[in-house]
């Protein structure tokens, strides 16, 4: 599928995992490694294979990206609320904290 403009949310896992590979300037020998070979990479960006769990899990810190986004495309809500966190340190947390807060606890972030 050709596209003028890369858009992550509706790209393949395949086509994430190539896309983010070559903006950081990697070949896929240099993705590569101890359990994902750059053959085995070669078959997921052709989509010629779904990637396992585990592969995802290696490649995802080499990509620089988090499983969660290579998976679907969207920024991965844990990273949001903890770079929310981190930035307002010792003062109130926005609303978007608790939002995404309930959003990643779903029912359990309600109230007992």
């Amino acid at each position: 599928m050709k596209r003028d403009r890369f858009d992550a949310a509706v790209a393949t896992i395949g086509e994430r995992i190539r896309q983010r590979r070559l903006e950081l300037g990697l070949s896929q020998r240099e993705l590569a490694t101890n359990g994902v070979t750059y053959a085995y990479i070669s078959r997921l960006e052709a989509d010629g294979r779904r990637p396992s769990v585990r592969a995802l899990r290696k490649l995802a810190p080499r990509l620089d990206v988090s499983v969660h986004w290579l998976e679907t495309g969207e920024p991965d809500p844990a990273q949001q609320l903890a770079h929310l966190v981190l930035e307002h340190r010792g003062k109130p947390l926005p609303a978007t904290a608790a939002k995404l807060a309930r959003r990643l606890l779903g029912d359990a972030a309600a109230p007992a």
